[in-house]
């Protein structure tokens, strides 16, 4: 059984981002990319276009952070992905209902496909045994550089909240559960944490195309 490792203080998460080449400033950058494109909606618009659009920048910005620090554009199964250049690592963009709650597991909007279970199965099924997987015992882990790890972003009004976070599995079209979990944005941080990126940290933002909201 394993038991899911979760950095949700400040300095273990810094730490923690280390592994992945990019810092905390950044990953806010992405989420600010997609709720700036969820904005981009109007009455005249189908009533799919504020999660259509958020997974496009969502993705999009994902991919221009990474590929700065030399990843590579990867695709598999139809799942769009950047992938480190040298490890079996990979991270994919997700919409969430809700992301960086100690006490509930982010749900993906949209119902996870049979593609993303082979892809999630594939690449997290090397990091166990056949006994471990089996066995009663709870799994206690190290820090796990590779697999397929999701950056999930929820949107609830000003309750913008992000992860980035390991599954260990597919179930019914969700997460099943997840091996580690990195908050990157929690419970009431977002307006401090965009004030303090724009005044302190414009120096790393990362280039994304601009999202220009219109008025209702």
């Amino acid at each position: 059984m394993l038991v899911t490792k979760t950095y949700s203080e400040n300095s273990e998460i810094n730490l923690r981002l280390l592994a992945f080449d990019v810092t905390r400033n950044e990953l806010v950058a992405v989420a600010r990319a997609v709720v700036a494109a969820r904005a981009d909606t109007t009455d005249n618009d189908p009533a799919t276009a504020e999660g259509q659009l958020a997974y496009i920048y969502g993705t999009r910005a994902t991919r221009a952070l990474w590929r700065t620090k030399k990843w590579l554009l990867h695709r598999q199964e139809n799942i769009e992905a950047v992938s480190h250049p040298k490890k079996a690592l990979r991270v994919i963009y997700q919409s969430v209902d809700l992301a960086a709650s100690k006490t509930y597991r982010p749900r993906p909007i949209s119902g996870k496909g049979s593609g993303s279970d082979r892809v999630i199965s594939d690449a997290q099924g090397s990091l166990f045994t056949e006994e471990e997987l089996a066995g009663d015992a709870k799994i206690k882990l190290g820090k796990i550089d590779s697999g397929v790890w999701y950056y999930c972003v929820s949107v609830s009004g000003d309750d913008v909240r992000a992860e980035l976070s390991l599954p260990s599995g597919i179930s019914e079209g969700n997460f099943e559960d997840f091996i580690e979990r990195i908050f990157v944005i929690r419970e009431g941080e977002w307006p401090a944490l965009v004030g303090k990126y724009d005044a302190d940290d414009s120096s790393s933002a990362v280039s994304f195309e601009p999202v220009v909201t219109r008025k209702k």
